[in-house]
């Protein structure tokens, strides 16, 4: 009876080990959970002089090909881009591509799509935005 417990918990331990081995080496699984856009909150404060306003400020790691899908801001959005480079898709404008050391905006009410403009490279940005206390900052389009 000893002999088989241990080999039952010999087992248990192994398939234990092997699950997270496999998880930890990033199985399948992990891999199709992956998000393609991950925002980094690095500040939010009340702007007193204007009365109900926050400033946001955040960093976005854009994974290789990741997008945002089309949406709006109901404030303007400053991006800088810190490494890569990611195009700004505007409804009924011409896509337009920034790298590293530029700047844009995002325009309030404007529909678009935001991606990494590279498919096999990381990109990564600096956001800027102001809005009223508890407003979204990101509405998604239709």
């Amino acid at each position: 009876m000893e002999a088989a417990m241990r080999r039952t918990i010999g087992l248990s331990a192994l398939a234990l080990i092997a699950g997270i081995a496999l998880v930890a080496d990033g199985g399948w699984l992990a891999n199709a959970q992956q998000q393609t856009i991950k925002r980094t909150d690095l500040l939010k404060v009340d702007l007193p002089e204007i009365k109900g306003s926050q400033m946001n400020l955040w960093v976005a790691d854009i994974a290789p090909g990741g997008e945002t899908g089309r949406h709006t801001h109901p404030t303007p959005r400053f991006v800088y881009v810190l490494e890569g480079a990611v195009t700004l898709e505007m409804d009924g404008k011409p896509s337009q591509t920034f790298k590293t050391g530029q700047a844009f905006v995002e325009m309030p009410n404007m529909v678009h799509n935001f991606k990494n403009a590279s498919t096999t490279e990381p990109a990564k940005g600096l956001g800027f935005q102001y809005a009223a206390e508890g407003q979204a900052l990101q509405v998604n389009a239709p």
